[in-house]
């Protein structure tokens, strides 16, 4: 034993590329989509977190994905809940994993909660405009980006005032050179202005919303077998918008065989676990298996 504080063993430590200076502080996911867009081997995976628990988190946490999506539109988080969601993630992770908020559009709270926490990447929902996502971004990032108010409570002066990169003490600019926009795009008006969207500067990936998207065009709701061709027709817009800009897509794979294709389409980050549909079909499999084995 060396005697020495954990905190002082950074060979102890989990590498974590991305990370920020301190764990409340944003990790670079804008970088990291950038490298994932470059190269499909460094493509992020994660799990969706719906349930507003923070022991939940911890778990999620400690397996390390890259990052997890919490869903404040959604899920029924509450202001604490949510902040301290996402410091569990980037502590229990030690900074390996990336929080990425999607808020409900109108809700200025969650998304300054969801900043100041530490959040890394933000989801606006039912964008159908440039000048619609144009607008949030200027909630999103501080001066001289956008009008972002910066709190005084995410820093202890002479303790925590730390930051990896030079003349930016209180990482105002590292969060703007850190945190992702995504915008998500979920109606027939959104894809037909789905190239304009992907070339706005700033932006660093697009998610689609399928459901919503069927439901605006009128389509019967379904999650399975044979897309209808209008549904296929919007993914393909969603896909020959990612590649023409160089924006990678954001999604989730509702089982693992559909990894390749969204990979094929264009996927910078893709979900590989929803948890109330995997603990749910988990624990739905294991009462079948068991019940299976009862003797007849």
């Amino acid at each position: 034993m060396s005697g020495q504080g954990y905190l002082d063993e950074p060979s102890l430590h989990t590498q974590a590329k991305w990370r920020s200076a301190l764990l409340t502080y944003p990790g670079n996911l804008k970088g990291a989509l950038r490298e994932a867009q470059k190269d499909p081997k460094k493509i992020l995976f994660g799990v969706g977190q719906g349930i507003p628990s923070v022991f939940l988190t911890k778990v999620y946490a400690s397996t390390r994905p890259d990052f997890i999506w919490m869903d404040v539109e959604h899920g029924m988080f509450d202001r604490l809940a949510l902040h301290d969601a996402i410091h569990a993630a980037q502590h229990h992770s030690e900074g390996q994993t990336m929080v990425i908020i999607r808020v409900p559009g109108e809700d200025e709270v969650s998304l300054t909660t969801a900043l100041d926490a530490g959040a890394s990447g933000i989801i606006i929902p039912h964008c159908e405009t440039r000048e619609q996502v144009e607008e949030y971004m200027k909630k999103i990032y501080y001066p001289p980006l956008g009008g972002r108010s910066f709190s005084p409570w995410v820093f202890t002066p002479g303790i925590s005032d730390a930051s990896l990169y030079p003349n930016d003490a209180f990482n105002m600019k590292t969060a703007n050179n850190h945190v992702a926009v995504i915008p998500q795009i979920e109606s027939v008006k959104g894809i037909e202005n789905v190239d304009d969207i992907a070339s706005i500067p700033g932006i660093s990936a697009l998610m689609f919303g399928p459901g919503d998207f069927m439901a605006d065009a009128g389509l019967e709701l379904s999650l399975g077998g044979e897309p209808h061709p209008t549904l296929l027709a919007a993914m393909g817009s969603m896909s020959k918008a990612s590649k023409k800009h160089g924006v990678p897509l954001f999604g989730a794979a509702t089982n693992l065989d559909m990894v390749p294709a969204l990979i094929e389409a264009g996927h910078g980050a893709i979900m590989v676990m929803l948890d109330v549909w995997g603990i749910a079909n988990f624990t739905k499999s294991s009462l079948d298996k068991a019940r299976g084995l009862v003797p007849k």
